[in-house]
């Protein structure tokens, strides 16, 4: 109670009075209480699940906006891996999915998805996305939470902010109770899908090594885009969200939105340096990384698409390949139609080249 009262603090702080917050509290403790209680009723109806082995996880890290939604959607094309659709993730239980499996449209003008412009990141309850939502729908804690509302009053490399951003610094039962909750719904996912998981995170990106050593037979697929327009695009999204939910932009005062983006691009930044670290020192097996240039995703898909699949050890059928003949054709002729400024956002690209000149140095951007 005292995390949703200091929320609601900052939202009036920050945008004015608000009705739909406290609803909204309202409703996330009903949705604990169903997903706890359809969780506990899978060890009666479901057990087999608790026995699912983790076969050869995927991983795909990067920060946002830098090919990884698009790359973690097309990959399930191969028809050997599996991953959440959102409301999957707001209702991970098996239970839940047969009890809710067939009326879960009815549930959109309640839906999370609402508040994105499809112009930046397409979603609805019937599409996949990051697990990074998962845990925040479970928890109301983690990057997410910092970044859409601690972050307007937080600096950055605070005490809080290390909270979410050194997670090599957390109490090892912190980092087992984060993963746990996750494998319980790897789990239940593979147990019904009967696929190997691919799991998108961009915070994931923050905890490579524990990857690699909690999971010894994973993949890793590191997208990576030029920073002068992953950051701003990505600035935009989150920013969107609060924008469509409380007209940030005109609401916020001048002077604490400034900080909040100053904030945001720190997150940014550090998303791409965590990464880094732990890659220039040689502590990621070759055999175990592909680094994915964005470029390579919108121009050179096919011969791209032929390695990974070698990689990732997968064998698809006939139909993946036409698909990704189609998208090829596609992406050829194809220009983004969003043009994000950087203005806006306090930022200029020299500062951008010269904080994250390593990415350009090592990084086919």
């Amino acid at each position: 109670m005292i995390k949703y009262l200091k929320l609601y603090r900052i939202i009036l702080r920050n945008f004015g009075f608000r009705v739909r917050p406290l609803a909204t509290f309202g409703l996330i403790q009903l949705h604990h209480l169903f997903s706890a209680s359809t969780r506990a009723l899978d060890h009666v109806v479901t057990p087999g699940f608790r026995h699912q082995a983790l076969d050869r996880p995927v991983f795909i890290l990067g920060n946002p906006r830098s090919g990884t939604t698009f790359l973690h959607r097309f990959l399930l094309n191969t028809e050997e891996l599996c991953a959440f659709r959102l409301w999957e993730m707001l209702f991970p239980a098996l239970t839940a999915r047969r009890l809710l499996g067939g009326a879960i449209d009815r549930f959109a003008p309640l839906s999370p998805a609402r508040y994105h412009g499809g112009e930046a990141h397409e979603t609805s309850l019937r599409d996949v996305e990051t697990d990074d939502a998962m845990h925040f729908f479970h928890s109301v804690d983690g990057g997410f939470l910092w970044s859409y509302f601690w972050a307007w009053e937080d600096t950055w490399d605070s005490p809080l902010c290390r909270r979410y951003f050194a997670p090599r610094d957390e109490a090892p039962d912190v980092t087992e109770k984060y993963f746990r909750f996750f494998e319980g719904c790897w789990r239940r996912n593979v147990f019904q899908k009967k696929a190997r998981p691919l799991v998108k995170s961009s915070t994931m990106t923050m905890r490579v090594e524990t990857l690699l050593s909690r999971y010894p037979d994973s993949r890793l697929l590191y997208c990576v885009r030029d920073p002068v327009e992953t950051i701003p695009s990505g600035m935009s999204l989150l920013t969107g969200v609060l924008e469509n939910a409380y007209d940030m932009f005109r609401t916020a005062p001048a002077e604490t939105r400034a900080r909040y983006l100053e904030n945001l691009y720190q997150a940014s930044c550090h998303l791409f340096r965590a990464f880094h670290e732990v890659h220039a020192r040689g502590a990621i097996p070759g055999d175990r990384l592909r680094i994915v240039p964005y470029r390579r995703l919108t121009g050179d898909l096919e011969n791209l698409m032929r390695e990974l699949v070698e990689f990732l050890e997968i064998s698809p059928p006939p139909a993946f390949w036409e698909k990704v003949g189609e998208q090829s054709d596609v992406q050829r002729t194809r220009q983004s139609a969003n043009q994000y400024s950087l203005e806006k956002f306090g930022l200029t690209e020299e500062r951008i080249r010269r904080d994250l000149a390593f990415v350009y140095d090592t990084y086919d951007v």
